[in-house]
């Protein structure tokens, strides 16, 4: 992460950078511009993130599963002039796809997306309670060391959203009103919630905006910090599953489909946004397994090109703003089993010109590339 400017002298804005205006289909920007930059750095070293805490340890790793290695992830900035023959290429390339992208009125083959350039997972035989068991058994392993309350969870994530990566719809397609977040981000929050935090947005133009993260407060129906999760989180997978659910006792869940999704989105919620305590965790994944109609893919893939296995639950969710049918996943390293990404992933079928996702491309994708305890706002592990 030694790419990013140092917390001093970054600028800062009060307001929202503008979009950046694109031309090229949902996906196809991102697809293009990061095979276009491992050419240009092919040859030279990188470091693979895998979102595992920094200063949480295991006892035992998890022994190898089968499957492909994370890709790996290099923090880009567009550089300021581009090589004539790498200009010639790039040009070669948008022309490719979007002649691609227009011949694509078939539905792709499984496992391919041909819209954005990501792959599709593919079931697996592995049913959802082993997998979450092995998780919850490597989380069961970890420690912490000791947190403060004067301290920050630091997080760094990427950030995916279809309608961001998209320019348009064309003449007599309704335009998407709605802001997603998108791009790379770090987030320094206050342990305790009593002390101001740090959000800190790269922009694609090298511009940074930094915006303040207001004190917390305790909240019924939502954990807001670290330790609030670490006092009113169980660590019993029961009661977690009941957490999950909303059940008072003596309850039992309703058995709709839509309570099933609304339990495994709390927990999802909880995975992609809190640092949890390695107890804690292992119970949630535990409590998830019990939720009806889960099912494995192997081969999935993060908004920062990561590959894993994915655990997860179809259906129309709220949060995809009428997107249609989606399947919600959790994905996991195939080796550390450390959680990774929450995705959203289409499943219907393109059946209008206004219509851009085919079956497979990702709707979104909030990706924990980093996660640590540190001192102070602006600080890395």
């Amino acid at each position: 992460m030694n790419d990013k400017p140092s917390p001093e002298g970054v600028p800062s804005s009060p307001g929202i950078p503008p979009a950046e205006d694109r031309d090229l289909p949902p996906g196809r920007h991102r697809a293009l511009r990061e095979h276009l930059m491992r050419e240009i750095e092919s040859g030279a070293e990188s470091t693979k993130s895998t979102g595992k805490v920094r200063g949480a340890e295991a006892a035992d790793g998890p022994a190898p599963a089968d499957g492909p290695a994370p890709a790996v992830r290099r923090f880009w900035r567009r550089p300021a002039f581009v090589a004539p023959a790498v200009a010639a290429a790039l040009t070669v390339a948008v022309v490719v796809g979007a002649t691609m992208t227009q011949n694509a009125a078939v539905p792709p083959e499984p496992g391919v997306d041909s819209a954005t350039g990501r792959r599709g997972g593919t079931p697996s035989d592995e049913s959802a309670t082993a997998l979450l068991e092995r998780v919850a058994a490597a989380a069961d392993k970890r420690t912490l060391p000791e947190v403060r309350d004067d301290q920050f969870v630091y997080t760094e994530q990427e950030d995916y959203h279809w309608k961001v990566d998209f320019a348009g719809l064309g003449d007599g397609c309704a335009m998407p009103l709605e802001g997603h977040p998108s791009g790379v981000r770090e987030i320094w929050a206050s342990v305790d919630g009593q002390r101001v935090g740090l959000s800190r947005q790269y922009e694609d133009d090298d511009k940074v905006t930094d915006q303040p993260i207001a004190k917390q407060l305790p909240s019924r129906n939502e954990v807001n910090f670290f330790r609030e999760a670490e006092d009113e989180l169980p660590t019993d997978p029961e009661e977690m599953y009941r957490y999950l659910y909303g059940l008072k006792s003596g309850e039992r869940p309703s058995g709709e489909a839509s309570a099933d999704r609304d339990a495994f989105e709390k927990a999802a919620v909880l995975l992609s946004r809190q640092l949890l305590p390695p107890k804690v965790e292992a119970a949630l994944y535990r409590a998830v397994a019990r939720i009806p109609g889960l099912t494995v893919e192997s081969g999935s893939e993060d908004a920062a090109g990561r590959t894993g296995v994915s655990v997860g639950i179809e259906g129309a969710f709220p949060g995809d703003f009428g997107q249609g049918r989606s399947r919600h996943e959790l994905l996991f390293d195939v080796r550390t089993l450390d959680f990774l990404a929450l995705n959203s992933v289409n499943l219907d079928t393109r059946d209008d010109r206004c219509e851009v996702l085919d079956v497979g491309d990702l709707v979104s994708s909030v990706a924990v590339l980093e996660r640590g305890v540190v001192d102070r706002t602006g600080q890395r592990p």
